[in-house]
């Protein structure tokens, strides 16, 4: 049914990103089966920031795509907040479309003396403001760096894998942790950029290839060249979300109480 690699890829971080908000929701942080679900989750990241990237060249309307981001993203706040109870925290659809604005303004205004400073606007918005913090800018630019160039592709989950190893050293050296314990989290932490860098990468289309194609050749490429998930609808993808969310905070307060 679902016969494109990518389909595969995308509902596979669906998976693990339920998986990691599970762990969060309804496991102990310290546990061995929590860290495991979390770093799992961690698949999703990276994965949907490259995805990002090309469907910002690819998709027939940037206007709507934008649209569909933010529309989804305001309607996952509150199961997030609920979920989560971070205040003030904006929720992870809010970071792909503060970078889907960094992509507009990085792309669409090179000329322009207002890029670096929206750029950094963006950034820190990002980072101090939404889920994902620095990590969804910071991979979407390396994505974009490497547009053209398949092999590049790989910085983006091997700084994925860096940034959340350096923040696992920093949490268990505070929690004092033994080695055991702490080489756990240390491995956990990078299953999920690992399995993207072994399975979404190698998904990669040939398109991902220095394009040798026009651009006016590549402006008539319709959305579906980033394929899709046969039989399904892409809001499927957007609106899993905030209804996955929704699902998990009615088990906690009304079955698992």
């Amino acid at each position: 049914m679902f016969a494109s690699p990518r389909s595969r890829v995308k509902l596979l971080a669906l998976l693990c990103m339920s998986l990691n908000h599970f762990a969060h929701i309804f496991l102990p942080g310290s546990s061995p089966l929590a860290m495991v679900l979390t770093g799992l989750g961690y698949f999703t990241a990276p994965v949907m920031c490259m995805y990002l990237v090309d469907g910002y060249f690819y998709t027939r309307s940037r206007r709507k795509y934008l649209w569909r981001l933010a529309v989804t993203a305001l309607l996952s706040q509150l199961p997030f907040w609920l979920a989560f109870h971070i205040p003030f925290q904006l929720n992870m659809l809010f970071s792909l479309t503060f970078c889907l604005l960094l992509l507009t303004v990085a792309e669409e205004m090179k000329e322009s003396p207002y890029r670096t400073p929206l750029l950094a606007l963006l950034f820190f918005v990002c980072t101090f403001f939404s889920d994902w913090s620095a990590f969804a800018p910071a991979m979407v630019l390396l994505f974009l760096a490497a547009r053209g160039v398949r092999e590049k592709k790989r910085y983006g989950f091997l700084f994925a894998m860096l940034g959340l190893s350096i923040d696992a050293v920093i949490t268990g050296l505070a929690l004092h942790e033994p080695l055991p314990l702490f080489c756990f989290r240390l491995f956990s932490v990078n299953a999920g950029p690992l399995l993207a860098l072994l399975i979404a990468y190698p998904a990669e289309p040939a398109f991902t290839l220095p394009d040798p194609r026009a651009e006016e050749t590549a402006q008539k490429t319709p959305a579906g060249t980033v394929p899709r998930a046969a039989g399904v609808s892409q809001w499927f993808f957007y609106l899993y979300y905030p209804l996955h969310l929704t699902a998990l905070v009615l088990l906690k307060h009304f079955v698992f109480v």
